[in-house]
């Protein structure tokens, strides 16, 4: 079945089913579709559905403009725009969805049917509150609500217009319209007459109260803001349910939090979390990854430096202390801290006194430490790696992050999540059920920041409206690219035939070449950037920029 894409100022905000053999589009609250704007008349255009497809017609007297040209009346073609004052109607001869239920009888007013789809959402729910309770699944993509019995959803309420507002649903929000009530449509104490609500928003119409909320199965944390994301965080999986659980428990509190993870699971996402959702969420949140400073600059990074206290030092450095002082501190890659500094670090936790490199007295400072890792700090401990105290001095809250592998059900969530994310303004790409399969049957070794590549590179390289299986690509184990390489061997020796590609220039080849390298290098040296860079040359930094540049590491590190 046909639909009509609505885009306002370039942003998508309605999908609207060509369900009936005639649907008028217009100003007017009689319109199948209200247009809100000003500079479209109160019955603008009608959209005829044949046998042979689907006619434009002209309502306004003064001409509409279809694919750019001003005409009274035209079929119109996949993917053909009509313009309507600030808004555009794109046109589609197939929904997105698969999925076209039929309404059940609006009499029942115990669900309301759902027309179409826009990707993965949450299942929904409107409490209204009145003279008693009622809660109502809301499935569909659109519905009325006044006290006339041709809304969808009637309320018998004497300061309730016969036709009070529409909402229509885009994925998890929801857009008010106040079809010009009497006494108003009401968020707090402000009117509104055409607003997008999120979820756990509570709309008044006049003694009557309606509350937008997830299904109770649904929700992501109990009383926690949101239906599948958390501050970012998105999924609806038991585990990252317990994360939001736990994160809303201990945030306001000022206690240590480690987190325990593998690259790429997003943990700094949750240290954010925690930062966001304390009583220092107003201070700063200072990320450092002390895998990305080499040890000769670190204390100065984190302590800060007085003017002349070693070469180099032209003027006085704030450290990161001194800069999440009253805030949070992130440590990213805590295992990757050198053992003299974890000494100092274990000092400033426990009196919360620092010292800038080159001063002669301490200062205090007021930071929770949120640090990060994706070793087991534990065994580090043992082998004499990690001091033990400073262990159970960042573990007062130790938070583990699921592998993504181990919660396949939210792939799908994460797929429409970056799909929205990276889909270019004013278009609408769709997730083909094929390209969702693949996806779910990965494996996902890089877990979400892998998703959000593979999805990324998709959408750059489709073909059409919809990522298709065949968009779907992974990358391959960067060990298998090549054959083993001897360091020692010459340059030439593994370069015939293997790393030319037709249509690459040099500097191209130079580049790939160049990542093999250093991947193997990595490999072969256990990961250890500093060894790399002895070996081959270069700083620590220049491998960790390397890799930074090529999408290898992120705010946790690289991906091994």
């Amino acid at each position: 079945m046909a639909e009509l894409v609505f885009l306002r100022r370039g942003e998508e905000v309605l999908r609207f089913t060509l369900d009936k053999p005639r649907v008028v589009l217009g100003r007017g609250e009689k319109c199948d579709v209200a247009v809100p704007d000003p500079e479209v008349s109160r019955q603008q255009v009608a959209l005829i559905t044949t046998d042979s497809g689907v006619d434009v017609e002209d309502l306004s007297g003064k001409g509409i403009v279809v694919a750019g040209k001003k005409v009274s009346h035209a079929t119109l073609s996949d993917g053909a725009d009509i313009a309507l004052g600030q808004w555009r109607a794109i046109f589609r001869a197939k929904t997105s969805s698969t999925d076209d239920d039929a309404a059940t009888e609006i009499g029942q007013q115990t669900e309301l049917a759902q027309r179409g789809s826009d990707g993965p959402r949450i299942t929904a729910q409107l409490r209204v509150r009145g003279t008693k309770e009622t809660v109502h699944k809301l499935t569909v993509d659109s519905f009325t609500v006044g006290k006339d019995s041709s809304n969808d959803l009637v309320l018998n309420e004497r300061y309730i217009s016969s036709r009070h507002l529409k909402v229509v649903r885009h994925e998890n929000r929801f857009h008010l319209y106040d079809q010009q009530s009497t006494n108003g449509t009401w968020m707090g104490p402000v009117r509104v007459f055409e607003a997008e609500i999120p979820l756990f928003s509570t709309v008044k119409l006049g003694e009557t109260e309606m509350v937008f909320e997830p299904t109770s199965t649904t929700a992501l944390a109990a009383g926690a803001k949101g239906g599948t994301s958390y501050e970012g965080l998105v999924g609806n999986d038991g585990s990252m349910r317990s994360l939001a659980e736990i994160i809303e428990r201990v945030a306001p509190s000022s206690a240590a939090v480690a987190i325990f993870g593998e690259s790429g699971t997003g943990k700094e996402l949750v240290a954010r979390a925690v930062h966001n959702r304390s009583t220092r969420a107003e201070k700063a949140f200072i990320p450092v990854n002390c895998a990305a400073i080499s040890k000769e600059l670190i204390e100065s990074e984190l302590f800060g430096h007085e003017k002349g206290a070693f070469t180099g030092a032209e003027k006085t450095h704030r450290g990161a202390f001194e800069e999440a002082d009253g805030g949070t501190l992130f440590l990213d890659e805590i295992g990757e801290l050198p053992l003299e500094l974890q000494a100092k670090l274990l000092r400033a936790l426990e009196s919360g006194e620092i010292k800038r490199v080159g001063a002669a007295r301490p200062m205090n400072v007021d930071v929770r430490i949120v640090a990060a890792t994706n070793r087991d700090l534990m065994e580090e401990a043992r082998k004499g790696r990690f001091r033990e105290d400073l262990y159970y001095r960042l573990c007062v809250v130790p938070l583990n992050l699921p592998p993504l592998r181990s919660r396949k059900a939210d792939v799908p969530l994460l797929a429409a999540h970056f799909m929205k994310l990276f889909t270019p303004k004013g278009q609408s790409v769709t997730l083909s059920q094929d390209a969702l399969s693949k996806l779910v049957a990965h494996h996902w070794p890089g877990n979400v920041r892998e998703l959000r590549n593979v999805l990324h590179r998709a959408l750059l390289m489709r073909r059409g409206h919809a990522v298709e299986a065949g968009d779907i690509t992974f990358q391959a184990n960067t060990s298998q690219a090549l054959p083993p390489m001897d360091v020692k061997a010459p340059m030439a020796a593994p370069v015939a035939g293997q790393i030319y590609v037709p249509g690459r220039t040099l500097e191209e080849h130079l580049q790939a070449l160049e990542k093999e390298i250093v991947l193997q290098a990595l490999k072969h040296h256990g990961h250890s950037k500093e060894k790399v860079g002895r070996e081959l040359g270069v700083g620590r930094s220049t491998i960790f920029k390397r890799l930074k540049d090529w999408g290898l590491t992120g705010g946790e590190g690289e991906t091994e």
